[in-house]
């Protein structure tokens, strides 16, 4: 290092022997084996066949003076010896035990929070100021590592938060008691308004629906809520998945409710819902609409747009992250830096234009609500760009009239930026799913009978007017269906990101969170607080949703000559 201390850490094999075996001659057999494996004869046996697989000039070159290899000690480095001797003088072992596997995860993050702030231009120049800020970060890294990891939390602080946990468990006790109740009470009055007299349930006349609907009802008893009942005491356990867990009462919530990390990633799925609701909702719609407009050639188009759908999802990772390189070579970058300002600036005012106009028109109808929506949505669009078009526009030593000709001269950082990384988890997902959805939606648009466009004609309805209050009007059953189908996956699908990112420069969801505190960490007890913790954050959702569903009526349409 700079300072003239040298550090290095062993990650060597390790190898034991499980203290539950129960077989003698296992045990010995085992025991055989670690001595073996640990004897000169195994050293000689590993470097013989090094060596004769060409991989000579990487072992340790005491192995090789004491096994006799001298040709190949002569070609290898004379450094390397020096290193060997280096690293076991100054090595310390890594940190195995409890919790091991989340040093790595903490060791890593101030160093991935200083290189975001140096890539940003946030870190000062002056090289005392500068200290102080990384000598932050690690302060506030050490805070968090002495309480996750070591749980160094003082006994008053300990006390605060369990009463806080006491009113949370009693909060969500309450929230889904009422969910199950307006559950049970809105299905149970359609239950008796559509009986005719013999009972609500009237077994014996649907005996043979309830005997075709019981596989699928029994199947989601026993792989959803009876593992979610059984796996619920986990949240108040210090979990072992090899048993003797030990009980912590309300610990495992009292943490979280302190757990930044945790409130960081309910943010982030703010942010995630935020835009694939935004960007795979409406889309679709609108490329229905547009599809059933175009005069020639609307099966073609319809195959081009649904033809993202029959690839695999692997392969649409793979094919992506290939289009993100952080180079001037990758298909994004290569696109992107070749397109001049102006582009940009003619795409964004058509958009704006066209929202705009749809917004003008909803504040003419007396639809208030909707059209600030449609107008906040210009002003967030315009702000959006003005951030990413900032160094396109203000070009030091270039008026605004020649920088409107040129364009990006950095590529960008897709995946690992935060201002992009999470937009482009989302945008893979956009390009797999319009075509499906959009076919969705012609199929809905097709039972709107011809008469009613005729009559919107006839009064001298713009194409607007007729988007505003037949289509929508029409397709809002199915509307609302794909609005709750998405705002669930949005909370719930976090695969693409594990693939694009592995939850990096800010994209780290709650379901993604939950998952490594599960399955990296085999944290099941604070896992398993988090998910009701995130049930319950959702509970207001699904209270609204189940209204909303309640009131919808299907109807058949008819067929269209």
């Amino acid at each position: 290092g700079p300072g003239g201390l040298s550090a290095s850490q062993i990650n060597c094999r390790m190898l034991g022997l499980f203290g539950g075996i129960k077989d003698r001659a296992v045990r010995d057999a085992a025991w055989e084996y670690l001595n073996f494996i640990s004897s000169k004869e195994a050293d000689r046996v590993r470097t013989k066949v090094l060596v004769e697989n060409g991989f000579g000039t990487f072992i340790n070159p005491k192995y090789l003076k004491m096994f006799g290899y001298n040709d190949v000690l002569e070609i290898t480095s004379q450094k390397l010896s020096k290193v060997y001797d280096e690293a076991i003088k100054n090595g310390q072992p890594g940190p195995y035990g409890k919790n091991c596997q989340m040093f790595y995860n903490y060791l890593l993050q101030p160093i991935q929070q200083a290189q975001e702030m140096y890539i940003a231009g946030k870190l000062p120049n002056d090289k005392n100021k500068r200290l102080d800020v990384l000598q932050n970060i690690l302060k506030q890294s050490t805070v968090l590592v002495n309480e996750q990891m070591l749980d160094i939390i003082p006994a008053p602080e300990m006390r605060k938060r369990r009463i806080c946990a006491a009113f949370l468990l009693v909060a969500i006790a309450l929230g889904f008691f009422f969910v199950f109740r307006k559950i049970f009470k809105t299905f149970n009055v359609q239950s008796t308004e559509m009986s005719s007299g013999n009972g609500v349930w009237q077994f014996r006349k649907y005996k043979f629906a309830y005997l075709i609907i019981l596989p699928a009802v029994s199947l989601v008893f026993f792989w959803k809520y009876l593992p979610l009942f059984m796996g619920s005491k986990m949240a108040f356990q210090d979990y072992n998945i090899m048993g003797n867990s030990s009980w912590v009462g309300l610990d495992n919530f009292a943490n979280l409710l302190w757990d930044k990390q945790w409130w960081q990633t309910i943010y982030n799925s703010l942010r995630y819902s935020f835009l694939i609701i935004s960007m795979t909702f409406l889309p679709p719609v609108i490329l229905a609409v547009l599809l059933q407009e175009v005069p020639k050639g609307k099966l073609l188009l319809r195959t081009i747009f649904y033809l993202p759908a029959v690839l695999s999802g692997l392969v649409v990772i793979f094919l992506w992250k290939s289009f993100y390189e952080p180079n001037a070579f990758g298909v994004l970058n290569y696109v992107v830096m070749r397109i001049p300002l102006i582009v940009y600036l003619l795409l964004i005012a058509v958009v704006c234009t066209i929202i705009f106009k749809f917004a003008k028109q909803l504040w003419f109808h007396q639809c208030r609500w909707q059209a600030s929506l449609g107008f906040s949505a210009c002003l967030l669009l315009i702000y959006l760009s003005y951030g990413a078009l900032s160094p396109l526009i203000f070009r030091e030593g270039l008026p605004l009239w020649k920088a409107l000709f040129l364009s990006y001269d950095e590529p960008f950082r897709w995946l690992e930026d935060p201002n992009t990384a999470m937009f482009c988890c989302v945008l893979p997902m956009v390009w797999a799913g319009m075509g499906p959805g959009c076919l969705i939606y012609l199929a809905a648009l097709k039972g709107i009978p011809d008469d009613f466009y005729e009559a919107a004609d006839l009064d001298g309805a713009s194409f607007i007017d007729k988007i505003m209050f037949i289509v929508f009007p029409t397709l809002k059953p199915l509307l609302i269906i794909q609005f709750i189908g998405i705002f669930v996956v949005a909370w719930k699908n976090s695969a693409y990101i594990l693939a694009m990112t592995g939850g990096s420069s800010g994209t780290t969801v709650a379901g993604l969170h939950i998952f490594y505190k599960a399955y990296m960490y085999l944290s099941f007890g604070p896992a398993t607080a988090m998910a009701w913790v995130l049930g319950f954050i959702l509970i207001g959702f699904t209270m609204h949703q189940l209204r909303i569903i309640s009131r919808v009526e299907f109807k058949a349409a008819g067929a269209k000559k």
